[in-house]
């Protein structure tokens, strides 16, 4: 009796000593896995501080340059430009616009790069930054204005402030860029013609059903563009036909668009309609249309 109760305790303190170990082990798994989190956490908000602080730099640079633009107006005002006093005075200021400016650039240059290659997307943040940059751009034309007109009354030498220039042609690049862009962006391009004609042309071919029978129509994959008319799809709603009978060939959504027919001529198709421009050129941006 004595033995076994003896082996019961035994096993129970075993027991005991296992739980005790996997608590232990459990706690420590819970330890690596809050520590690892909180350097997570830590890494995070350094990250984001580090942001808030190029943020307020950028601020205090846009501030510190409206600040320099006012005082070189008022030299302007209450002084004669042609003083040597008032000549370095402005000089200086401008100068030191010049510098900042660059700088502001770089910052925000910096800043883009940093909030792009953050894991989530924060539209507020990415707006406020394009509300600095709208502010910086907005600075740079005014103070190239103004350095035009200090050049021109030879107030500031010609190319001192060369960053200013340089920025500016920056930002007119920049817009030029956005604009070719944009525009290839909403390129679209048609073509109008007899299925046999876009056949013999490359632009479609036919497959699938016995001749004659349960044909279907469709573009070639690798087909001849030298045909299609480019267009501009943000302006460009109708297509003329004029023909009696019109087929879309290419793939469109159906609730997209309309085939209108001539008031005059019922019979003939007058041009399609595109009622959803960004439903309609969703799938392509091109547009075969093969007539009878």
């Amino acid at each position: 009796m004595k033995k076994v109760l003896f082996a019961a305790g035994f096993a129970i303190m075993a027991l005991a000593f296992a739980s005790c170990n996997q608590q232990k082990e459990q706690l420590a798994a819970a330890q690596m896995q809050n520590d690892s989190l909180q350097s997570v956490i830590s890494a995070k908000d350094a990250e984001i501080d580090g942001l808030f602080t190029m943020l307020n730099e950028i601020e205090d640079n846009l501030s510190m340059i409206s600040s320099k633009y006012s005082t070189v107006q008022e030299l302007r005002r209450n002084s004669t430009e042609g003083s040597y006093n008032v000549k370095t005075a402005i000089n200086d200021q401008m100068s030191s616009i010049d510098n900042i400016m660059a700088g502001n650039k770089k910052k925000i240059s910096e800043l883009n790069a940093k909030v792009a290659s953050l894991n989530s997307k924060n539209t507020e943040l990415q707006a406020y930054i394009t509300r600095l940059e709208e502010r910086a751009a907005e600075q740079e034309a005014q103070i190239a204005e103004l350095l035009t007109e200090l050049e021109n009354n030879k107030v500031v030498i010609k190319g001192l402030n060369k960053n200013i220039t340089d920025l500016t042609a920056s930002n007119q690049e920049k817009d030029l860029y956005i604009a070719q862009q944009t525009a290839n962006a909403n390129r679209a391009y048609f073509v109008v013609g007899s299925f046999d004609e876009l056949k013999e042309a490359g632009i479609v071919t036919k497959s699938g059903g016995f001749i004659g029978i349960g044909r279907k129509q469709g573009t070639v994959a690798d087909m001849n563009t030298e045909l299609f008319t480019e267009i501009d799809r943000t302006k460009v709603t109708t297509i003329a036909i004029n023909k009696k009978k019109a087929q879309v060939i290419s793939k469109h959504p159906s609730g997209s668009y309309e085939m209108v027919m001539d008031e005059n001529e019922p019979s003939v198709c007058a041009y399609l309609r595109i009622l959803n421009p960004s439903q309609f050129w969703k799938q392509t941006q091109y547009l075969v249309i093969s007539t009878k």
